[in-house]
């Protein structure tokens, strides 16, 4: 039997046998890839870190429900003995929500389709969802904790619960579950530091932890009121800032940050930075907040969140920061130099090839007859776009057409022309059109990942639309998730209308390296490499390039495809050896 043991002993975490204070990292597996997982890890390490965080993310693992993925990108059993291999201890917070700026905070949209479904609460359907996927990811978690031979020292149960519910008896199931699955090592919840938001979301068997920026000792020092002699522990040390679409850029200050450092290393407190490396929210899984009714936030694709390293796993003046006052409390702690991988310029790329997204509906959707539009949940779909389409017969004229819960934005044509389009946060919702036919193409810009709420605070598409008073019936429905554009039949040369079109174009290299994709001359749209979506590119930033990973080229000859959703004013994308982001602002606090 190993000989690895782990034991919560007053204030001290007791690592076999010895008081242990964690130093460590988060690093989401889904927000990298494979080939990237050891040099980041290791660069961690390097760092002077011993231990890696990481979340489980439901909704990548049961994208369907009742079948389940743990392979590829999404096995989480690799990332945890690729970092063991390398030295680490991990944390693991398999959720079941984990927020995190994640799509649906992890959670998977089929949820949404069960007419009960309560989120986050002893609501039965969620339960039942809830224990079969924690009965799965737990049987692959188990036999990697510390006691067993694995690096797992610690688990999380949901995630800042008492920010948002104060359902005791839903938390202490989750506990009875872990605990009968098998997890030995301890437990513990993680929030903001307050006495009502513990009070709220803990239980009297978790550990508390404390999630915070800037001078993390006072909730340190509640945990202490609350619960003496116990802990010290720092589960999100917050060393950036996410994201959204249409805002400022912000970073959080390098000397703020190790004045943080600083003082947890004097207390032997135990951290973990969130994040320590971000990564990338590849494709459509970017999550949004929404701090009001009408204000509804959409993150990026990039979670670079001013990271100690960054999108692409290089190391930033916090790295050097970390490692050097590391160093200088922690004279034993195991430090190097890291791994930095340069980008490269490809220059541009002709988009010379274009297939329109109305003539490709029949290889790309399946088409529903539906007397009301139904939300996107409704018809089987996560994520991408749906296009609602109906026939309009009345006088000829101009008449003001309103949508009916709108998620999240809509781009309305009638009779092939381009009308207007509305986003849910517009206070006019209303776009003129003519009699005829009626398309209306809603784009899903990524569920709200904080929160308790209902369903139809995270359903997307639309309910219904309106003229007057008049309520609109017989709907053509055609969902676009969007996942396999193999069936497209690309034209040579620019297209001659404006709509949505796809372009394509190749990419010839020697050597694959990591680079960013921006499209200069577009609007709005999607972005695949070889089949991968990348994400989205939007004009109003402040991301204005995709990071594209060395393991998603190969040698010789590429695909780039992109969905422009109006028009592009010239088919070319560049590949540039940098980030592209709107001009820096520095966080105020």
């Amino acid at each position: 039997m190993p000989n690895q043991s782990i034991v919560i002993r007053g204030k001290d975490i007791v690592i076999n046998g010895q008081p242990t204070q964690v130093r460590s990292g988060a690093m989401h597996y889904f927000r990298s890839l494979p080939e990237q997982w050891h040099d980041r890890l290791l660069n961690l390490k390097r760092c002077g870190l011993n231990t890696v965080e990481t979340y489980l993310a439901w909704n990548v693992h049961e994208t369907q429900e009742g079948h389940y993925d743990f392979s590829g990108r999404w096995d989480v059993a690799a990332f945890l003995r690729e970092a063991q291999a390398l030295g680490l201890m991990a944390i693991v917070r398999p959720g079941p929500f984990i927020c995190s700026e994640w799509d649906f905070g992890g959670l998977p949209a089929w949820l949404l389709t069960k007419p009960d479904m309560r989120i986050r609460c002893m609501n039965k359907d969620f339960l039942t969802a809830t224990d079969r996927f924690l009965k799965n990811a737990l049987d692959i978690l188990t036999p990697l904790q510390w006691p067993a031979g694995g690096p797992v020292i610690m688990m999380q149960i949901d995630n800042e619960y008492g920010s948002v519910g104060n359902d005791s008896e839903y938390l202490q199931h989750l506990y009875d579950l872990f605990r009968q699955r098998g997890v030995t090592v301890p437990i513990f919840i993680s929030d903001s530091p307050s006495e009502a938001i513990y009070r709220c979301g803990a239980l009297p068997s978790t550990l508390l932890t404390v999630n915070c920026r800037n001078h993390p000792c006072h909730g340190l020092d509640l945990v202490q009121r609350l619960r003496p002699n116990t802990p010290d522990i720092v589960m999100e040390l917050w060393s950036g800032v996410s994201h959204r679409w249409g805002e400022l850029y912000y970073k959080h200050a390098v000397e703020e940050v190790a004045a943080d450092v600083e003082s947890l290393l004097k207390r032997r407190a135990s951290f973990n930075f969130y994040m320590f490396h971000g990564g990338t929210s590849f494709g459509f899984m970017p999550g949004a907040r929404m701090p009001s009714e009408k204000e509804y936030q959409p993150y990026l694709n990039s979670y670079d969140v001013d990271a100690p390293m960054d999108e692409a796993g290089n190391p930033t003046p916090k790295y050097t920061m970390i490692r050097d006052l590391i160093k200088k409390y922690c004279p034993d702690a195991e430090t190097g130099e890291p791994i930095v991988h340069p980008a490269r310029d490809f220059g541009r790329v002709q988009l010379d090839e274009h297939a329109s997204l109305w003539d490709a509906l029949p290889v790309l959707s399946r088409r529903h007859e539906s007397v009301n539009p139904e939300s996107m949940e409704h018809y089987g779909q996560s994520h991408g776009f749906i296009l609602y389409r109906t026939q309009l017969d009345l006088p000829r004229g101009v008449y003001p057409l309103r949508i009916e819960r709108l998620a999240d934005r809509a781009q309305i044509y009638s009779n092939g022309q381009f009308c207007g389009d509305v986003f849910r946060n517009d206070s006019n919702q209303t776009v003129n059109i003519h009699p005829g036919q009626i398309d209306i193409l809603v784009e899903n810009l990524g569920r709200v990942n904080t929160g308790m709420g209902l369903q139809y605070d995270w359903r997307k598409g639309m309910t219904g639309a309106h003229i007057h008073s008049r309520r609109l019936y017989h709907w053509e429905v055609y969902p676009l998730p969007l996942d396999d554009l193999g069936g497209l039949r690309f034209q040579p040369g620019a297209p001659t209308r404006s709509a949505p079109t796809f372009y394509r174009g190749r990419l010839n290299i020697d050597s694959p390296a990591d680079t960013y994709l921006r499209v200069p001359y577009g609007s709005k749209g999607i972005v695949w490499i070889n089949g991968f979506n990348l994400g989205r590119y939007w004009h109003i930033g402040p991301q204005f390039a995709l990071y594209l990973p060395a393991p998603l080229l190969r040698q010789g000859d590429n695909e780039i495809i992109i969905l422009e959703l109006t028009a592009l004013r010239e088919p070319v994308v560049e590949c540039i050896d940098h980030p592209d982001f709107a001009p820096l602002q520095r966080l105020m606090l």
